[in-house]
């Protein structure tokens, strides 16, 4: 556990301070783990774990895929599939991310239209979580690429996670998006380096409380996020959470209103179905989606 702990230190003071691309990925993936505020390092159980914290994928002892929707705001979408797998070494996912907007409309210098272009981010990950005698440890990579009309970048990151499970309590830390940044043109910017450290408890009876910390050197400073899920009944679960984080756009400048989130869970056999719905202040909700099958 030392050596991993010592690992993510190093990963992460390697950075320096400066502006921020691939935002998109800060939006966060998943309706369950948004529906309590995003407060899921500790509390991903799942397959969207690749995301938030791959330490996590090692609680799965079944095959899971997994599908998550999202209906931002201006046309914009994010969508996120994932499957993995258990195995004697571990657990095996894969992934991908993908955030697609409308057509745009495209001036000179001196503000006369020049036509639409497109614009689009995408991440595929791969990634391995497996229990050790000391806790849950993980690591995922990602390919990532980010188009802008007739520019391209790419570039790869990198996650790392550790989860320790203590009764019903767990507690985690998770570093996300370490990489060399990504250069359209000239000009090279940092990826949205991450840090957080989470907890969570779950109760007998299915319920579960979670919050989490997590620091962003090269954007936002420090947010923080707490949450919970309620099962109301077999098969239905309620959340409800609160997150300070201002920045899920995935690459607009506007800013997410703090606040309130909440969700809807809805599970049937080896089917799942989660909603959310997450504030974004002046331009009302985002509406996250997702299915989910284990076998």
């Amino acid at each position: 556990m030392t050596k991993l702990l010592v690992l993510l230190s190093v990963l992460f003071s390697a950075t320096a301070h400066a502006s921020e691309t691939a935002s998109f990925l800060n939006i966060g993936v998943g309706a369950r783990a948004l529906g309590m505020g995003g407060a899921y390092t500790a509390m991903a159980d799942d397959s969207s774990a690749l995301y938030w914290n791959p330490a996590g994928l090692a609680e799965l002892d079944k095959r899971e895929v997994s599908a998550s929707h999202a209906e931002l705001t201006q046309g914009i979408r994010n969508d996120f599939l994932a499957y993995a797998h258990p195995t004697s070494k571990g657990t095996f996912a894969a992934g991908a991310t993908y955030l697609s907007q409308p057509a745009l409309d495209g001036r000179d210098a001196q503000g006369h239209p020049t036509g639409s272009f497109q614009a689009s981010d995408a991440a595929i990950s791969l990634g391995l979580g497996r229990k050790e005698d000391f806790a849950d440890v993980g690591l995922a990579v990602k390919y990532l690429r980010s188009h802008i009309a007739s520019a391209e970048a790419q570039s790869f990151a990198v996650d790392a996670g550790v989860r320790k499970n203590l009764g019903a309590w767990a507690l985690a830390a998770a570093l996300r998006n370490a990489g060399p940044g990504m250069k359209f043109d000239r000009e090279r910017n940092d990826l949205p380096l991450r840090l957080a450290f989470g907890t969570a408890y779950k109760f007998e009876a299915g319920h579960a409380l979670a919050a989490e910390w997590t620091n962003s050197p090269r954007g936002a400073g420090n947010e923080a996020g707490f949450g919970g899920e309620y099962r109301l009944m077999k098969g239905v679960l309620i959340r409800a959470g609160y997150s300070t984080q201002s920045s899920i756009s995935g690459g607009s400048d506007f800013e997410a209103a703090k606040g309130l989130t909440l969700g809807l869970g809805l599970q049937g056999g080896a089917w799942g179905f989660d909603y959310a719905a997450v504030p974004m202040g002046e331009l009302g909700s985002a509406h996250r989606f997702s299915l989910s099958m284990r076998f």
